[in-house]
């Protein structure tokens, strides 16, 4: 009876152990190219070649709301402000690499390539939290309200409050805040250019959105308003111009860089993000779950493919370094 015990006590365990244990992916070709949604509806990715053909799905387990492909072009962060962790998987593999405990609140994730370390915005904390490579925390810098968009030109990271209406400009030697200035409240995309920063975003209460603010990094001072209406939220640039996605009214516009509008298209049903693959743009519609390919010329749709529900973030591979 002893060893019987024994043996059901074992079995338990093992079962125990297993259920704990992630759930190994599919894994990703290194050589494959590809654009590939975070669907935050029912917790996946759908993965599409050039062609716009799904080659994978990973099903999650987690409520992630973000994805960032580091510049290996193997390993995907994904994380989320309900999570208390952030995870590191290897497309290749298909597992999780590591995991950085750092408690719930993580609205955002951006490695900051020549120092090795990542920014974590932190919206329960409202701080920057920043991390070396083996996931220690290293430094933190406080902000405004609901620190959310971040980008970064290697030398300073700005930090857009989502709430706090603020931009802050850190500075990445010093950890410092080195200068703040107002922008709208509700901020949702931002696009870094030379000496310039465009924001979009939702607007405030029943007051959506109509503009794209553009401000000076020399003087923090806004530039100019192009209108996009309605709400935007996510941006692109190649070297035709410049790309905003208003999910309010399903738009996309095309400027170029004399902030001129070029032209404009209907996209999807709530389209969220915009990138680009193989020379199109590919355009994510939360509410028609559907990732479009995009004539960069023309706006016309060129191919559509169904993804999972609620796509809310675009990733793309174009070819690994």
């Amino acid at each position: 009876m002893g060893k019987l015990r024994l043996i059901f006590i074992c079995l338990a365990c093992f079962f125990i152990l297993s259920g704990c244990q992630e759930k190994k992916q599919q894994p990703i070709d290194e050589r494959e190219s590809f654009a590939a949604t975070l669907n935050v509806g029912d917790f996946s990715i759908d993965f599409l070649n050039a062609a716009g053909e799904k080659f994978a799905r990973w099903e999650l387990k987690k409520p992630y709301t973000g994805a960032t492909l580091l510049p290996d072009g193997d390993t995907l962060i994904l994380y989320g402000p309900e999570i208390e962790e952030v995870n590191f998987y290897s497309l290749k593999n298909g597992s999780l690499k590591k995991s950085f405990k750092c408690g719930k609140g993580i609205s955002n994730v951006l490695y900051l390539e020549p120092d090795a370390e990542f920014a974590f915005a932190d919206k329960i904390q409202n701080k920057v939290r920043f991390f070396d490579e083996n996931g220690k925390e290293t430094n933190s810098v406080k902000t405004p309200d609901y620190p959310m968009a971040m980008e970064t030109d290697g030398k300073k990271l700005y930090v857009a409050s989502f709430k706090g209406a603020k931009l802050s400009v850190i500075n990445l030697r010093s950890h410092e805040t080195e200068n703040e200035f107002n922008i709208p409240a509700s901020t949702a995309g931002m696009l870094l250019r030379e000496k310039e920063l465009w924001i979009g975003g939702h607007g405030k209460g029943d007051k959506p959105q109509s503009a794209i603010s553009i401000y000076s990094l020399e003087t923090g001072t806004l530039k100019e308003e192009l209108p996009a209406p309605l709400m935007p939220v996510d941006f692109f640039e190649n070297e035709k111009g410049i790309y905003a996605l208003s999910h309010g009214t399903n738009m996309l516009y095309h400027y170029n860089v004399h902030y001129e509008l070029m032209n404009e298209a209907e996209i999807g049903a709530n389209p969220f993000a915009i990138d680009s693959l193989g020379g199109k743009l590919v355009v994510a519609g939360f509410d028609s779950e559907k990732m479009y390919w995009i004539n960069p010329d023309t706006l016309d749709i060129e191919e559509t493919a169904d993804v999972g529900k609620g796509p809310f973030v675009i990733f793309t591979r174009e070819k690994v370094k």
